[in-house]
């Protein structure tokens, strides 16, 4: 948004929100989901979309960095390892279940929550697996409190109508990035 230009009301925000970031979240969505195989899938879920002209990226997304891309490489080889067990759950809460599990089998992460979800959603995006709900971690769990609503995580429909009627995954990136902008006034309106 520019400068000294604050929005009024929440539809306002997610407007702006939208405007900025919408065609680039359904690039990437489109590159997630649309791998060649599930083993491509797997390998593009841990990294950042490609870019305009077509050239895959191996770069993390900067809320990934504290991981490095050592770590982040190693976890990707243990999930790789177990990427029949990943093909065979049936929703999304069961796959970000799976691949907290194989982050503790494997000793790979105690705690990797964001990047758990990360993964999680892009590549249940591959196999048409979405979050019902809105999770709330990191900058999306700040998002949520600036908006009144605590929880690890929770129904869209405690985000009223306007926010609400975005899908689970857009209602997440949204608190994370929107979250200074964000107060509970604006669910009255």
């Amino acid at each position: 948004m520019p400068a000294g230009d604050v929005p009024r009301t929440l539809a306002q925000l997610i407007a702006d929100y939208q405007a900025r970031y919408g065609e680039d979240r359904a690039r990437a969505n489109l590159w997630w989901s649309s791998a060649r195989s599930p083993e491509e899938a797997l390998a593009r879920a841990f990294y950042d979309w490609e870019d305009p002209d077509g050239r895959p990226l191996r770069r993390l997304n900067s809320h990934q960095f504290r991981l490095g891309y050592a770590q982040v490489g190693r976890a990707l080889q243990a999930a790789q390892r177990h990427l029949p067990t990943l093909l065979e759950v049936a929703d999304f809460d069961l796959l970000l279940a799976a691949f907290s599990a194989i982050w503790r089998i494997e000793d790979v992460f105690l705690e990797a929550t964001l990047l758990t979800y990360d993964v999680s959603e892009r590549f249940g995006r591959y196999r048409g697996l979405y979050p019902e709900q809105v999770y709330l971690h990191a900058g999306a769990g700040q998002g949520a409190r600036a908006l009144g609503i605590s929880g690890d995580r929770v129904s869209r429909d405690r985000f009223g109508p306007v926010l609400g009627a975005l899908e689970a995954a857009e209602i997440e990136n949204f608190l994370c990035i929107c979250k200074s902008d964000l107060s509970p006034g604006l669910l009255l309106h």
